[in-house]
């Protein structure tokens, strides 16, 4: 499980990348569902991480990085497509 950890770590590393070069990848239907899924798994891996805590805590800061990300994309498009 721990190597798991490390690897949606690793993938919630390279959505951010991808966020920043805003990646028509990341933003089509079904990166978003791809996003959002991860995310999910995510959580699940750091409610298995029991005796591991500094895996966990990394993993808790990269899953709320993410939904961070995922709040600020929304908030981002309703402020763009408002404008004239």
């Amino acid at each position: 499980m721990k190597k798991l950890a490390f690897v949606f770590i690793l993938i919630h590393f390279i959505i951010f990348i991808l966020w920043i070069m805003n990646s028509g990848y990341l933003f089509s239907p079904y990166g978003m569902l791809a996003w959002i899924a991860i995310v999910a798994i995510g959580f699940m891996i750091q409610i298995k991480l029991e005796n591991v805590w500094m895996v966990r805590r990394v993993l808790a800061i990269s899953n709320g990085w993410m939904v961070f990300l995922m709040v600020a994309t929304v908030f981002i498009y309703f402020a763009v497509s408002s404008m004239p």
